[in-house]
Protein backbone atom coordinates (compact mmCIF):
# COMPACT_ATOMS: atom_id res chain seq x y z
CA UNK A 1 0.00 0.00 0.00
CA UNK A 2 2.95 2.17 -0.26
CA UNK A 3 1.95 5.37 -1.76
CA UNK A 4 -1.54 4.33 -2.74
CA UNK A 5 -3.86 6.67 -1.15
CA UNK A 6 -7.91 5.70 -0.63
CA UNK A 7 -10.58 8.54 -0.45
CA UNK A 8 -14.42 8.43 -2.14
CA UNK A 9 -15.02 10.49 -5.55
CA UNK A 10 -16.63 13.47 -6.33
CA UNK A 11 -19.73 13.46 -8.38
CA UNK A 12 -17.57 14.62 -11.22
CA UNK A 13 -15.68 11.81 -11.34
CA UNK A 14 -17.81 9.14 -12.10
CA UNK A 15 -17.38 8.48 -15.03
CA UNK A 16 -13.51 8.37 -14.46
CA UNK A 17 -14.78 5.57 -11.88
CA UNK A 18 -16.54 3.38 -14.47
CA UNK A 19 -13.70 4.00 -16.72
CA UNK A 20 -11.41 2.17 -14.25
CA UNK A 21 -13.68 -0.49 -13.29
CA UNK A 22 -14.06 -1.44 -17.07
CA UNK A 23 -10.37 -1.49 -17.17
CA UNK A 24 -9.95 -3.72 -14.26
CA UNK A 25 -12.43 -6.26 -15.59
CA UNK A 26 -11.21 -6.17 -19.14
CA UNK A 27 -14.54 -4.80 -20.10
CA UNK A 28 -15.30 -1.92 -22.69
CA UNK A 29 -16.46 1.97 -21.37
CA UNK A 30 -19.55 3.10 -23.62
CA UNK A 31 -20.66 6.17 -23.32
CA UNK A 32 -24.37 5.25 -22.26
CA UNK A 33 -22.92 3.36 -19.34
CA UNK A 34 -22.72 7.27 -16.92
CA UNK A 35 -26.14 7.75 -18.14
CA UNK A 36 -27.64 4.78 -16.64
CA UNK A 37 -24.68 4.07 -13.54
CA UNK A 38 -26.04 7.95 -12.56
CA UNK A 39 -29.57 6.79 -11.95
CA UNK A 40 -28.22 4.87 -8.75
CA UNK A 41 -25.05 5.95 -7.96
CA UNK A 42 -23.51 7.46 -4.58
CA UNK A 43 -20.47 9.25 -5.13
CA UNK A 44 -19.87 9.30 -1.44
CA UNK A 45 -19.78 5.18 -1.06
CA UNK A 46 -17.55 4.54 -4.16
CA UNK A 47 -14.05 4.75 -3.42
CA UNK A 48 -10.95 5.01 -5.64
CA UNK A 49 -7.29 3.74 -4.75
CA UNK A 50 -5.32 6.22 -6.23
CA UNK A 51 -1.25 5.72 -7.06
CA UNK A 52 -0.32 9.41 -7.76
CA UNK A 53 -3.03 10.50 -10.03
CA UNK A 54 -4.44 7.31 -11.79
CA UNK A 55 -7.44 5.07 -10.64
CA UNK A 56 -5.72 1.80 -9.44
CA UNK A 57 -8.84 0.05 -7.71
CA UNK A 58 -12.42 0.77 -7.11
CA UNK A 59 -14.82 -0.54 -5.08
CA UNK A 60 -18.84 1.21 -4.10
CA UNK A 61 -21.36 0.38 -2.24
CA UNK A 62 -25.16 0.66 -3.16
CA UNK A 63 -27.78 1.72 0.60
CA UNK A 64 -30.42 -0.98 0.59
CA UNK A 65 -32.80 -3.22 2.38
CA UNK A 66 -32.55 -6.94 2.29
CA UNK A 67 -34.89 -9.33 3.13
CA UNK A 68 -34.33 -11.19 6.07
CA UNK A 69 -36.48 -14.14 7.24
CA UNK A 70 -39.89 -12.49 8.54
CA UNK A 71 -38.21 -8.72 8.14
CA UNK A 72 -35.81 -6.36 6.10
CA UNK A 73 -32.66 -4.73 7.76
CA UNK A 74 -30.20 -1.95 6.43
CA UNK A 75 -27.82 -3.17 4.60
CA UNK A 76 -25.05 -2.52 1.89
CA UNK A 77 -24.37 -4.02 -1.24
CA UNK A 78 -20.86 -4.03 -2.24
CA UNK A 79 -20.13 -3.60 -6.36
CA UNK A 80 -17.34 -2.67 -8.70
CA UNK A 81 -14.92 -4.11 -7.00
CA UNK A 82 -11.92 -4.21 -9.15
CA UNK A 83 -8.28 -3.55 -9.10
CA UNK A 84 -5.92 -3.21 -11.96
CA UNK A 85 -3.59 -5.97 -13.00
CA UNK A 86 -0.78 -3.77 -12.80
CA UNK A 87 -1.37 -2.96 -8.90
CA UNK A 88 -2.66 -6.37 -8.08
CA UNK A 89 -1.08 -8.42 -5.09
CA UNK A 90 -0.65 -5.23 -3.05
CA UNK A 91 -3.41 -5.19 -0.17
CA UNK A 92 -5.34 -2.34 -2.13
CA UNK A 93 -8.42 -5.04 -2.47
CA UNK A 94 -8.42 -5.66 1.33
CA UNK A 95 -7.62 -1.77 1.99
CA UNK A 96 -11.16 -1.17 -0.10
CA UNK A 97 -13.66 -3.59 1.58
CA UNK A 98 -12.13 -2.72 4.88
CA UNK A 99 -13.21 1.11 4.05
CA UNK A 100 -16.55 -0.17 2.92
CA UNK A 101 -16.96 -2.50 6.29
CA UNK A 102 -15.96 0.37 8.33
CA UNK A 103 -18.64 2.67 6.61
CA UNK A 104 -21.23 0.21 6.44
CA UNK A 105 -20.93 -0.08 10.65
CA UNK A 106 -20.88 4.02 10.78
CA UNK A 107 -23.93 4.10 9.47
CA UNK A 108 -25.68 1.49 10.98
CA UNK A 109 -25.46 -1.56 8.29
CA UNK A 110 -25.87 -4.58 10.30
CA UNK A 111 -25.17 -6.85 7.08
CA UNK A 112 -23.14 -6.39 3.90
CA UNK A 113 -23.97 -8.61 0.55
CA UNK A 114 -22.37 -9.17 -3.07
CA UNK A 115 -22.30 -10.78 -5.89
CA UNK A 116 -18.42 -12.24 -6.24
CA UNK A 117 -17.04 -12.42 -9.11
CA UNK A 118 -14.54 -14.70 -7.97
CA UNK A 119 -15.50 -17.46 -5.37
CA UNK A 120 -12.40 -17.43 -3.68
CA UNK A 121 -11.86 -13.80 -2.39
CA UNK A 122 -14.66 -12.80 -0.12
CA UNK A 123 -14.50 -15.48 2.70
CA UNK A 124 -11.26 -14.14 3.91
CA UNK A 125 -13.54 -10.86 4.73
CA UNK A 126 -16.00 -12.76 6.54
CA UNK A 127 -18.41 -13.41 4.18
CA UNK A 128 -20.38 -16.26 3.63
CA UNK A 129 -22.36 -18.17 0.92
CA UNK A 130 -25.82 -17.40 1.83
CA UNK A 131 -27.80 -18.66 -1.23
CA UNK A 132 -27.69 -20.52 -4.48
CA UNK A 133 -28.74 -19.98 -7.80
CA UNK A 134 -30.08 -22.99 -10.33
CA UNK A 135 -29.11 -22.87 -13.83
CA UNK A 136 -30.75 -24.20 -16.53
CA UNK A 137 -30.04 -25.49 -20.35
CA UNK A 138 -32.97 -27.46 -20.75
CA UNK A 139 -34.38 -28.85 -24.73
CA UNK A 140 -37.36 -27.19 -25.42
CA UNK A 141 -38.77 -30.71 -26.46
CA UNK A 142 -38.11 -32.66 -23.30
CA UNK A 143 -40.09 -30.13 -21.50
CA UNK A 144 -43.12 -31.79 -20.41
CA UNK A 145 -44.63 -31.29 -16.74
CA UNK A 146 -45.93 -34.12 -14.98
CA UNK A 147 -49.85 -34.43 -15.50
CA UNK A 148 -51.04 -33.05 -12.47
CA UNK A 149 -50.12 -29.38 -13.53
CA UNK A 150 -53.12 -28.09 -14.44
CA UNK A 151 -52.25 -24.33 -16.27
CA UNK A 152 -54.71 -21.47 -14.68
CA UNK A 153 -55.43 -17.90 -15.49
CA UNK A 154 -54.35 -15.86 -18.89
CA UNK A 155 -51.12 -14.49 -20.66
CA UNK A 156 -50.31 -11.67 -22.24
CA UNK A 157 -47.45 -10.66 -23.99
CA UNK A 158 -46.56 -6.73 -24.05
CA UNK A 159 -44.68 -4.05 -24.85
CA UNK A 160 -41.53 -2.97 -22.05
CA UNK A 161 -43.92 0.21 -21.32
CA UNK A 162 -47.10 -1.58 -20.99
CA UNK A 163 -45.15 -3.99 -18.61
CA UNK A 164 -43.06 -2.10 -16.14
CA UNK A 165 -45.84 -0.59 -14.22
CA UNK A 166 -47.89 -3.92 -13.47
CA UNK A 167 -44.42 -5.62 -12.92
CA UNK A 168 -43.81 -3.52 -10.33
CA UNK A 169 -46.29 -4.61 -7.39
CA UNK A 170 -45.26 -8.19 -8.31
CA UNK A 171 -42.10 -7.69 -7.69
CA UNK A 172 -42.34 -5.91 -4.53
CA UNK A 173 -44.70 -8.63 -3.05
CA UNK A 174 -42.27 -11.28 -3.64
CA UNK A 175 -39.43 -9.50 -2.71
CA UNK A 176 -40.80 -8.69 0.55
CA UNK A 177 -41.19 -12.48 1.76
CA UNK A 178 -38.23 -14.15 0.38
CA UNK A 179 -34.72 -13.60 2.28
CA UNK A 180 -32.00 -12.78 -0.18
CA UNK A 181 -34.11 -9.55 -1.83
CA UNK A 182 -33.99 -6.38 -2.09
CA UNK A 183 -36.74 -3.28 -1.60
CA UNK A 184 -36.05 -1.68 -5.44
CA UNK A 185 -37.12 2.40 -5.27
CA UNK A 186 -38.05 4.02 -8.29
CA UNK A 187 -34.21 4.51 -9.42
CA UNK A 188 -33.31 1.00 -8.94
CA UNK A 189 -36.21 -0.55 -10.90
CA UNK A 190 -35.53 2.17 -13.77
CA UNK A 191 -31.49 1.05 -13.94
CA UNK A 192 -33.22 -2.70 -13.67
CA UNK A 193 -34.92 -2.07 -16.88
CA UNK A 194 -33.09 0.70 -18.49
CA UNK A 195 -32.29 0.60 -22.48
CA UNK A 196 -28.71 0.32 -23.69
CA UNK A 197 -27.76 0.54 -27.13
CA UNK A 198 -25.87 -2.37 -26.73
CA UNK A 199 -28.87 -4.58 -26.31
CA UNK A 200 -31.00 -3.19 -29.38
CA UNK A 201 -29.62 -6.41 -31.58
CA UNK A 202 -31.49 -8.65 -28.74
CA UNK A 203 -34.55 -7.13 -27.70
CA UNK A 204 -36.24 -8.17 -24.51
CA UNK A 205 -39.71 -9.54 -24.77
CA UNK A 206 -42.78 -9.30 -21.49
CA UNK A 207 -44.97 -11.58 -20.52
CA UNK A 208 -47.38 -11.24 -17.95
CA UNK A 209 -49.31 -13.72 -16.33
CA UNK A 210 -53.28 -12.85 -14.53
CA UNK A 211 -55.09 -14.57 -12.36
CA UNK A 212 -58.75 -16.02 -12.88
CA UNK A 213 -60.02 -12.58 -11.48
CA UNK A 214 -58.04 -10.49 -13.58
CA UNK A 215 -55.15 -9.69 -11.53
CA UNK A 216 -51.48 -9.59 -12.53
CA UNK A 217 -49.40 -12.32 -9.94
CA UNK A 218 -46.63 -13.34 -12.12
CA UNK A 219 -44.07 -11.75 -15.10
CA UNK A 220 -41.37 -13.24 -17.14
CA UNK A 221 -38.98 -11.11 -19.22
CA UNK A 222 -36.81 -12.98 -22.23
CA UNK A 223 -34.75 -12.56 -25.10
CA UNK A 224 -34.26 -14.86 -28.11
CA UNK A 225 -30.48 -16.10 -29.08
CA UNK A 226 -31.24 -16.31 -33.38
CA UNK A 227 -29.61 -19.20 -34.90
CA UNK A 228 -31.14 -21.41 -38.05
CA UNK A 229 -28.69 -24.63 -38.88
CA UNK A 230 -29.66 -25.58 -42.60
CA UNK A 231 -32.69 -23.57 -42.27
CA UNK A 232 -34.08 -25.08 -38.90
CA UNK A 233 -34.65 -22.85 -36.00
CA UNK A 234 -32.43 -23.56 -33.22
CA UNK A 235 -33.13 -20.39 -31.38
CA UNK A 236 -31.92 -19.64 -27.69
CA UNK A 237 -34.03 -18.56 -25.15
CA UNK A 238 -32.78 -16.79 -22.61
CA UNK A 239 -34.89 -16.18 -19.47
CA UNK A 240 -34.16 -12.83 -17.91
CA UNK A 241 -36.42 -12.34 -15.04
CA UNK A 242 -39.34 -14.52 -13.84
CA UNK A 243 -41.55 -13.26 -10.86
CA UNK A 244 -44.42 -14.94 -9.57
CA UNK A 245 -46.64 -14.67 -6.71
CA UNK A 246 -48.19 -17.90 -7.12
CA UNK A 247 -47.43 -21.26 -7.67
CA UNK A 248 -50.06 -21.57 -10.41
CA UNK A 249 -48.55 -18.24 -12.23
CA UNK A 250 -44.99 -19.46 -12.07
CA UNK A 251 -46.20 -23.03 -14.33
CA UNK A 252 -48.46 -21.00 -16.29
CA UNK A 253 -44.61 -18.63 -17.22
CA UNK A 254 -42.88 -21.53 -17.65
CA UNK A 255 -44.57 -23.13 -19.83
CA UNK A 256 -45.16 -20.52 -21.76
CA UNK A 257 -41.50 -20.33 -21.88
CA UNK A 258 -41.10 -23.61 -22.92
CA UNK A 259 -43.82 -23.34 -25.62
CA UNK A 260 -42.64 -20.19 -27.91
CA UNK A 261 -42.21 -20.95 -31.39
CA UNK A 262 -38.52 -21.58 -33.15
CA UNK A 263 -37.03 -22.29 -29.94
CA UNK A 264 -35.09 -25.46 -29.35
CA UNK A 265 -33.38 -24.59 -25.96
CA UNK A 266 -34.26 -22.60 -22.93
CA UNK A 267 -31.84 -21.37 -20.35
CA UNK A 268 -31.48 -19.60 -16.97
CA UNK A 269 -29.05 -18.67 -15.66
CA UNK A 270 -29.64 -17.26 -11.82
CA UNK A 271 -33.19 -18.79 -10.85
CA UNK A 272 -34.07 -19.89 -6.99
CA UNK A 273 -32.08 -23.06 -5.68
CA UNK A 274 -35.87 -24.38 -4.82
CA UNK A 275 -37.35 -22.80 -7.74
CA UNK A 276 -40.89 -24.63 -8.54
CA UNK A 277 -39.78 -25.92 -12.34
CA UNK A 278 -37.56 -28.60 -10.69
CA UNK A 279 -40.66 -30.40 -9.72
CA UNK A 280 -42.85 -29.24 -12.31
CA UNK A 281 -40.67 -30.82 -15.39
CA UNK A 282 -41.98 -34.29 -16.32
CA UNK A 283 -38.00 -35.19 -16.93
CA UNK A 284 -35.97 -33.23 -14.42
CA UNK A 285 -32.50 -34.27 -15.67
CA UNK A 286 -33.44 -32.79 -19.02
CA UNK A 287 -33.50 -29.47 -17.27
CA UNK A 288 -29.43 -30.15 -17.28
CA UNK A 289 -29.74 -28.03 -13.78
CA UNK A 290 -26.33 -26.72 -11.92
CA UNK A 291 -26.13 -25.55 -8.72
CA UNK A 292 -23.53 -22.21 -8.47
CA UNK A 293 -22.86 -19.75 -5.40
CA UNK A 294 -25.26 -16.87 -4.95
CA UNK A 295 -25.44 -14.07 -2.55
CA UNK A 296 -22.63 -13.80 0.05
CA UNK A 297 -23.36 -12.58 3.03
CA UNK A 298 -21.09 -10.73 6.07
CA UNK A 299 -22.53 -10.27 9.12
CA UNK A 300 -21.23 -6.78 10.38
CA UNK A 301 -23.06 -6.08 14.16
CA UNK A 302 -24.23 -9.87 14.80
CA UNK A 303 -26.40 -8.53 17.71
CA UNK A 304 -28.41 -6.57 16.01
CA UNK A 305 -28.64 -8.92 12.81
CA UNK A 306 -29.66 -11.87 14.88
CA UNK A 307 -32.25 -10.02 16.91
CA UNK A 308 -33.47 -8.50 13.82
CA UNK A 309 -34.74 -11.80 11.88
CA UNK A 310 -37.64 -14.22 12.62
CA UNK A 311 -36.82 -17.60 13.72
CA UNK A 312 -39.20 -21.10 13.16
CA UNK A 313 -38.31 -22.16 16.51
CA UNK A 314 -38.08 -20.59 20.21
CA UNK A 315 -34.60 -21.35 22.23
CA UNK A 316 -31.84 -20.12 23.47
CA UNK A 317 -28.14 -20.35 22.06
CA UNK A 318 -24.77 -19.02 22.62
CA UNK A 319 -22.93 -18.41 19.77
CA UNK A 320 -19.27 -18.02 19.96
CA UNK A 321 -17.79 -15.98 16.66
CA UNK A 322 -14.26 -15.65 15.55
CA UNK A 323 -13.99 -12.27 13.23
CA UNK A 324 -10.67 -12.12 11.71
CA UNK A 325 -10.79 -9.73 9.64
CA UNK A 326 -12.67 -7.44 12.53
CA UNK A 327 -11.45 -8.88 16.16
CA UNK A 328 -14.05 -6.38 17.27
CA UNK A 329 -16.80 -8.16 16.66
CA UNK A 330 -15.44 -11.25 18.04
CA UNK A 331 -17.49 -12.95 21.18
CA UNK A 332 -19.58 -14.87 22.75
CA UNK A 333 -23.23 -13.58 21.95
CA UNK A 334 -26.55 -15.02 23.63
CA UNK A 335 -29.60 -14.83 20.93
CA UNK A 336 -33.27 -16.03 22.49
CA UNK A 337 -36.10 -16.24 20.81
CA UNK A 338 -39.54 -16.82 23.11
CA UNK A 339 -42.93 -16.56 22.26
CA UNK A 340 -41.49 -14.95 18.57
CA UNK A 341 -39.68 -12.24 20.29
CA UNK A 342 -35.90 -12.24 19.40
CA UNK A 343 -33.09 -10.79 21.63
CA UNK A 344 -29.25 -10.78 20.92
CA UNK A 345 -26.53 -9.65 23.10
CA UNK A 346 -23.00 -10.15 24.21
CA UNK A 347 -22.17 -12.19 26.83
CA UNK A 348 -19.71 -13.69 29.13
CA UNK A 349 -21.06 -16.96 29.08
CA UNK A 350 -20.20 -20.78 28.09
CA UNK A 351 -20.53 -20.92 23.83
CA UNK A 352 -22.91 -23.42 23.00
CA UNK A 353 -21.59 -23.23 19.17
CA UNK A 354 -18.68 -21.79 17.53
CA UNK A 355 -18.34 -20.65 14.52
CA UNK A 356 -16.95 -18.14 12.18
CA UNK A 357 -18.29 -14.96 10.77
CA UNK A 358 -18.78 -16.22 7.63
CA UNK A 359 -20.26 -19.41 8.28
CA UNK A 360 -22.54 -16.85 10.90
CA UNK A 361 -23.48 -15.09 7.46
CA UNK A 362 -23.97 -18.57 5.73
CA UNK A 363 -26.37 -19.91 7.88
CA UNK A 364 -28.59 -16.31 9.00
CA UNK A 365 -30.94 -16.28 5.93
CA UNK A 366 -32.04 -19.87 6.41
CA UNK A 367 -30.66 -21.21 3.11
CA UNK A 368 -28.08 -23.54 5.15
CA UNK A 369 -27.95 -25.24 7.86
CA UNK A 370 -25.48 -25.06 10.93
CA UNK A 371 -25.29 -28.88 10.68
CA UNK A 372 -24.63 -28.77 7.05
CA UNK A 373 -21.47 -26.63 7.85
CA UNK A 374 -20.43 -28.47 10.71
CA UNK A 375 -20.18 -31.62 8.90
CA UNK A 376 -17.98 -29.09 6.57
CA UNK A 377 -16.11 -28.30 9.47
CA UNK A 378 -17.20 -24.84 9.47
CA UNK A 379 -19.50 -25.18 13.03
CA UNK A 380 -18.35 -26.55 16.19
CA UNK A 381 -20.97 -28.02 18.58
CA UNK A 382 -19.83 -27.40 22.62
CA UNK A 383 -23.16 -28.45 24.07
CA UNK A 384 -24.88 -31.48 22.95
CA UNK A 385 -28.25 -30.87 20.91
CA UNK A 386 -27.58 -27.26 20.38
CA UNK A 387 -27.06 -27.57 16.52
CA UNK A 388 -30.35 -29.42 16.21
CA UNK A 389 -31.83 -26.48 17.93
CA UNK A 390 -30.01 -23.90 15.98
CA UNK A 391 -31.47 -25.91 12.53
CA UNK A 392 -34.95 -25.47 13.86
CA UNK A 393 -34.71 -22.02 14.60
CA UNK A 394 -32.83 -20.59 11.76
CA UNK A 395 -34.69 -22.62 9.18
CA UNK A 396 -37.01 -20.81 6.95
CA UNK A 397 -39.19 -21.10 3.78
CA UNK A 398 -38.65 -19.96 0.83
CA UNK A 399 -35.04 -20.31 0.22
CA UNK A 400 -32.92 -17.64 -0.07
CA UNK A 401 -32.70 -15.50 -3.57
CA UNK A 402 -31.18 -12.26 -4.87
CA UNK A 403 -33.17 -12.17 -8.34
CA UNK A 404 -30.87 -10.05 -9.91
CA UNK A 405 -27.40 -8.98 -10.62
CA UNK A 406 -26.56 -5.72 -10.19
Amino acid sequence: MDEIAIRSIEPEELEAFLRAVERAFHGQYREDDLERERMVAEPDRSFVALDGDEIVGTAAACTTELTVPGGALPASGITAVGVLPSHRRRGINTHLIGTLLDQAVERDESLVYLWASESLIYGRFGFGLASWCTEIDAAADRSAFVPEIGLTGRLRTVTRDRALGPMRPVYDAVAETRPGMIALDDRWWTLLWHERKRDEDEPRFFVLHEDDEGSIDGYAVYTVKHEWIHSVPTNELHVRDLIAMTPEATASLWRYLFDVDLVATVKAWDRPVDDELLWLAAEPRRLNARIADGLWLRVLDVATALSGRTYSGEGRLVFEIDDTFRPESSGCYSLSVDGGEATCERVDADADVVCSVAALGAAYLGGNSFSQLERAHQVRELTQGALARADAMFAWHPSPWFGFIY
